[in-house]
Order: C-alpha cells, then structure tokens, then sequence
C-alpha cells in the first residue's frame, strides 16, 4: 500500500532516519565532523567541501558518465557550526528521500497539484534533518510535560547544542495542535539569478531586512506554508522581538509570500543568539500534562 498523505509520508522518512541511524550506529550528537563523516561514507555519498555562491549545501544525484556516486557539496565557509550541522543532514535527507520511490512519487505527485517541487523536497528534507538531529520521541515527551512554547528553546538548546533550527522545526513536527514555527535571521536577502540555474549571492537586495531562514508547519497544517525567505515587515510582532531582543506575544498576520495580511493569529516570538524564533497558533496549544497521541 502506498503512501497517500503528508502524515504517512512523513512518518515513513522518519522511520527511514531511525533505521539509517540504527543500521550503521551512527549518533550524530556531534554533528558533522568532515568530509569524512561515517554517514555519507555509508551511505555512499562523496562530500565536498566549497564556496557556494547562494546556498549552504547542495545535493546532486549519481549521473552515469558524470558522477558516479551522490555528493554533496558543502560551504563551511560561511556558516557557524549549528548551521553545518543542519545543513549536512538537510542534504543527506535530500538522498534519502530520492532513494525511497514512495516518498519521491508522492511529494511528485503532490507538487503538480498545488505546490513547487523543490519547495516540497527542502520541507520534507528539513524534517529528516531535525530528526537525525533530535528525535522525535524526546520532543513529544518534553511537550508533554511542558505543554507547548517558543520559549522551551533554550531549555533545548542546552540538551540539544547542534543545531537550534533543529529544535525549532521539532516542535512544529511534534505540536499537537495547528501552528506554523519559524527561524528568522536579519540581514541581507538571498536571491537567484534567473539566467544563471548555479546558485548566485552575488546577486542580492541591499537591505538588510528579518526574513524567514527556516519554516515548518505542524502535521495537522496541512494546507499552506510560510516560503523561505519571507519578509517580516517592520511593524511586525516579530520584529518587535528582533528589536528588543526578547520574547514578545501578540496577535499578529502570517507573513505569507503573497503578501495577504488577512491571517491574523495568535503568535508569540523569542529572539535567541541572533535570530528569532516564532510560531503562530491557529488553535490553541497543549498545555502541560494534555495528553498527546503521536501524531504521525
């Protein structure tokens, strides 16, 4: 039997993490350690590490006659360590589910329906990379106990070192209830050049504005999704934490790439090390001790 919606799908390349990391009993506590990392070895991946023009990581598949295994190229340049250890997963994600032909078919499937393709993918590929990162099962635990909340991040953090934007789409995957998380950083726009297909920074707004670096949605928000690179605009709750440099909460609209400002939910943010850290609720959270099935 196939896959037929987003729970099944993610919950399969959930399974596939646990089962990577149990078959070749890698821990990835430490994060990604070089070119030399004993996952890629395993799984028969070549990593590169380069200067990447837009992105941090970049997957590309085995191609006869091109490239005879997977790599994966990786700029450690210009990234801090949590950032290289996300990324790293990320990109070992992308193999994973390209390797899997029920994930791949459905997310293919689903793309030509509503959503772009390489969108779906980077979602799905963020997901395996917050699991190989923290699992899943400590979070539902912790949301357990705690009830759900932007500001447990630090508590996290300090359990979990490698990677913040980990924890944040955890407690997306893991949130009982319909919310969107986002990790926002300030400065400078990435954008594409759109007659070059090679991934370009050179090419880029010069304002330095908060935009959206990292979104997921919860498993029960389905529909619609925050785009990477969201503006957060200035008279927005979530800037008003960037400013301050602290937690805020409020009723405020999802900053969507369409611009609608209609959906005005309620949202609370935390500015952390540097960026922000955000979710908007469109229904109410758990509280502490509201029990909570497992919702893949």
């Amino acid at each position: 039997m196939g896959i037929s919606t987003f729970r099944q799908a993610k919950q399969r390349l959930i399974d596939i993490v646990k089962l990577t990391k149990t078959k070749y009993g890698y821990d990835s506590i430490n994060g990604y350690i070089g070119i030399n990392d004993p996952l890629a070895i395993n799984l028969g991946i070549e990593v590169e590490e380069r200067r990447l023009q837009f992105d941090f990581g970049i997957y590309l598949t085995s191609e006869p006659g091109i490239r005879p295994k997977p790599v994966i190229w990786l700029d450690t340049s210009s990234a801090d360590q949590e950032h290289i250890n996300f990324t790293y997963y990320h990109e070992i994600s992308h193999h994973l589910i390209r390797q899997d032909n029920e994930i791949y078919e459905f997310l293919n499937d689903i793309a030509g329906q509503n959503d772009d393709f390489d969108s779906l993918i980077d979602r799905f590929a963020n997901i395996g990379a917050a699991e190989f990162l923290i699992p899943s099962d400590d979070i539902f635990s912790i949301q357990q106990n705690q009830g759900f909340s932007i500001q447990i991040l630090p508590q996290l953090d300090e359990c979990y070192p490698t990677s913040k934007p980990a924890i944040a789409i955890q407690l997306a995957q893991c949130a009982a209830h319909r919310c969107f998380v986002v990790v926002c950083q300030f400065g400078i726009l990435p954008t594409k050049s759109e007659s070059q297909p090679e991934l370009m920074k050179s090419e880029i707004t010069g304002t330095r504005r908060l935009y959206v670096q990292y979104s997921s949605n919860s498993p029960s928000q389905e529909k619609y999704s925050i785009g990477k690179y969201s503006i957060i605009p200035e008279n927005h709750l979530f800037y008003t934490a960037y400013e301050s440099q602290d937690y805020v909460s409020g009723n405020d609209h999802i900053p969507f790439k369409n611009g609608n400002k209609n959906w005005v939910v309620e949202c609370e943010a935390l500015y952390y090390k540097g960026k922000v850290y955000g979710v908007f609720n469109l229904s109410k959270p758990n509280s502490p001790g509201a029990s909570q099935l497992s919702l893949f």
